[in-house]
């Protein structure tokens, strides 16, 4: 779990933009590994979710406008983690259909890394993919981490800009002066 919450706030540094497919997974393949979990979270929070919790997000001050501004850009977020108390709980056949909509026109994967042991159950796999638009901006992303026992994917659907992430210093977690730190 604090490996998705993690994931899920470094998403939000790298460009995501909102794409004539919307950058959203059909994530409802995943519904039988739910039943599976010893442990699951499961975040769904859409478009008119977002708009209704983003005043309760943004506190006044100087940022404020800044920070609704770069929030009323995202149009979705998207995440299920599940852990299992056994080790072949699933197989990556489970997460194929996840796989296999990132395969088409448009997705291309950013990060890739698999790191393979000397026993059936010492394996790691992280992928990040990030969905072009039609007119070549970033579209959607999505952060796929599976391991034995846990499977976790991230999927943030909507428009955000390195430049303006100074304005969710201290919202969903994000630091203050993250643009600072950045780079910026």
């Amino acid at each position: 779990m604090k490996t998705t919450i993690v994931l899920a706030v470094l998403t939000l540094l790298i460009p995501v933009a909102a794409s004539a497919q919307d950058g959203k997974l059909n994530l409802s393949s995943l519904d039988r590994l739910a039943e599976r979990a010893s442990e699951k979270q499961e975040v769904t929070i859409d478009e008119s979710m977002l708009k209704s919790v983003t005043p309760g997000l943004v506190r006044p001050g100087p940022k404020a406008d800044a920070a609704k501004q770069v929030l009323s850009g995202l149009k979705g977020v998207y995440v299920r983690n599940y852990e299992f108390e056994k080790d072949k709980a699933y197989s990556m056949d489970d997460i194929a259909a996840i796989r296999k909509q990132l395969s088409s026109a448009g997705w291309m994967k950013i990060v890739s890394n698999e790191e393979k042991g000397k026993g059936p159950n010492d394996w790691e796999l992280q992928e990040i993919y990030l969905f072009k638009q039609q007119d070549g901006k970033p579209g959607g992303l999505v952060i796929l981490n599976a391991e034995p026992g846990e499977l976790s994917v991230v999927n943030i659907v909507g428009t955000i800009n390195l430049a303006d992430l100074d304005g969710l210093g201290g919202i969903l977690g994000i630091p203050h002066n993250v643009g600072n730190s950045l780079g910026k």
